[in-house]
């Protein structure tokens, strides 16, 4: 059986992905994904006189810093396991949860992992979420955890 679960670190994920694995088949091969930013060349956002809004020292800087964010979120996650865990940190060339849902795809995996905290009504509007994005749009049944501390 293979299992993605998509973390961020944050204490929802943390606690969906341990409590998933109350639930799911134990053995099973358990791959965490994160999604950071990907690295953009300031020279791609340059137009006209004005040239780039960051410096290349700066862009470099900036993606060093998301790497190991996203590096140390996925050790937290992976501590709380229990297991052995492939880790995954992925760039993020689409929006988060489209590039959730290839990988999901890519590593035919039996289930998806997320967690999901009570954002009101409102703001899922306006902002949408990367939860509901992947309910809808995910290649394999969904376990979404809710976590509405």
């Amino acid at each position: 059986m293979n299992i993605a679960v998509a973390t961020d670190g944050s204490e929802p994920a943390i606690d969906a992905a341990r409590r998933s694995m109350d639930l799911l088949r134990p053995g099973a091969h358990i791959v965490l994904v994160m999604v950071i930013p990907e690295y953009e060349d300031p020279m791609e956002d340059a137009g006209g006189i004005e040239g780039p809004g960051i410096s290349d020292k700066q862009a470099e800087k900036d993606w060093r810093k998301a790497t190991a964010e996203g590096q140390a979120a996925l050790d937290r996650t992976a501590s709380v396991l229990g297991t052995e865990v492939e880790v995954r940190l992925v760039p993020d060339d689409e929006t988060t949860g489209a590039v959730i849902v290839r990988v999901a795809s890519e590593m035919n995996a039996d289930v998806l992992v997320i967690g999901s905290s009570s954002k009101g009504w409102l703001s899922r509007l306006f902002s949408g979420s990367v939860s509901d994005y992947v309910a809808h749009h995910a290649p394999c049944p969904i376990m979404l955890i809710r976590h509405d501390h």
